[in-house]
């Protein structure tokens, strides 16, 4: 499915749907005659201190969110690295088995970052990820029991990090915000658009240009937030940052030169 296209979708109705509020509040707001009737301000006033509200923290929290698998995604490159090269410190005999195992939990963890937006696949993909960390886990133990205590708890510390920080990374993709949370924004959304037709309606006042740059920046603004909480299916996107994971793949060669 191409995510993308739905999005704009939406929001394309989404559009639709704040002008026809505007010219609902418009048509109500010519037939109502009272005008500045008591209480009514502060109605208002509250809607859009709530919207105005709602869309900050909403926004900032995607922002926030989106930034945190960011980094997590690099401190996953990292502690991988780290990990690969610390199998020098472990018995000689194990060292091949495991830089392969390596390569093929890192494989996977890139399919894994490619599959985030099919939940089917991803499922998938974080099972077989699952299986090769308790092989990579079994050859380490049966690795450290031959090696010298200062040098396998080191590296056994790396191996564990590096689970961590991949698991840590599968939960960050899974958290959002209540899809509860989008419908009352989108409610109250329209809510405000239809308060806003209704004042332009009884002040006999506004062109439909004024309406479409409201449609529009409240369109844009929604847009982008659903943007920044799924950043590998919209417009803006992290996938860049997989380069690094790609990168550190590309350098786990072995130690006579060859890979796999």
């Amino acid at each position: 499915m191409n995510y993308s296209l739905l999005l704009a979708g939406l929001a394309v109705a989404f559009f639709v749907l704040l002008l026809a509020a505007m010219q609902l509040g418009k048509w109500v707001g010519r037939r109502n005659e009272e005008k500045g009737a008591s209480g009514v301000s502060i109605i208002e006033g509250s809607v859009f201190a709530l919207l105005g509200l709602l869309v900050a923290f909403t926004f900032s929290g995607a922002a926030q969110r989106m930034a945190d698998r960011r980094d997590l995604l690099v401190q996953e490159v990292n502690a991988i690295g780290t990990a690969w090269l610390r199998i020098d410190m472990v018995n000689a005999a194990d060292q091949p088995r495991l830089r392969d195992q390596f390569r093929r939990y890192v494989d996977e963890r890139i399919n894994y970052y490619r599959s985030v937006a099919d939940v089917a696949q991803r499922d998938v993909v974080a099972g077989r990820v699952g299986a090769l960390q308790k092989e990579i886990w079994g050859t380490s133990m049966q690795a450290a029991r031959a090696s010298l205590p200062p040098f396998a708890a080191s590296y056994v510390g790396a191996v564990n990090e590096m689970f961590d920080v991949a698991t840590a990374q599968t939960v960050a993709q899974k958290v959002h915000p209540p899809v509860a949370t989008y419908a009352f924004l989108g409610f109250l959304t329209l809510v405000a658009a239809g308060l806003v037709g209704l004042n332009l309606g009884a002040s006999k006042r506004g062109t439909l240009l004024h309406q479409v740059v409201y449609a529009v920046v409240m369109t844009a603004a929604l847009y982008i937030i659903i943007d920044f909480e799924f950043p590998r299916i919209g417009t803006i996107r992290i996938d860049q940052s997989d380069a690094l994971l790609l990168s550190q793949r590309q350098s786990m060669v072995d130690p006579d030169g060859g890979t796999r």
